[in-house]
């Protein structure tokens, strides 16, 4: 009887494990379980994750203290969107060049600061706040720009 058993239970996994692995090679849309477990927040990150973005964007996924973020390419934009513990969508952080920064944001950094050169963009959006911060430079002076509603604010500078 346990021989039978034992043979009936070696047919399903045969017959099984390989149709699941498949449907789920198919999908392209894993979630490393290794790096980011799989308790209630992991889980609702990654959800909410596919939602906003979809899935098959090869994103890699990251466990730290105050929650998950997941980090991936579009293109040339590099993206990392963060979430809470519980799985909550806290922000989105964009990194691109000057040819991806919105007309407006760059003809205001542009015609404010005209002798220098813009390097890098991150663009930082939560909820319905919209946040740009540039690098420009002149070598070898520098300075970090918050472009906020039409504003500029000097965050950081380098100015020998």
């Amino acid at each position: 009887m346990q021989k039978i058993l034992f043979l009936l239970t070696m047919v399903m996994v045969i017959i099984f494990i390989p149709s699941a692995v498949h449907a789920q090679a198919s999908r392209n849309t894993f979630l490393n379980i290794q790096t980011i477990g799989t308790d209630r927040g992991s889980v609702r990150a990654a959800r909410e994750f596919w939602k906003k973005h979809g899935d098959n964007k090869d994103e890699k996924w990251y466990k730290f203290p105050g929650g998950y973020l997941a980090e991936f390419l579009d293109g040339d934009i590099e993206i990392k969107v963060i979430f809470d513990k519980k799985g909550n969508w806290t922000y989105t952080m964009r990194q691109y060049t000057e040819k991806e920064l919105p007309t407006d944001v760059r003809t205001l950094v542009r015609s404010t600061y005209y002798d220098y050169k813009i390097g890098w963009v991150k663009e930082v959006s939560q909820f319905q706040s919209l946040v740009y911060v540039v690098h420009i430079d002149n070598a070898p002076e520098w300075k970090d720009l918050i472009v906020r509603d039409g504003e500029i604010e000097v965050q950081h500078s380098y100015e020998p």
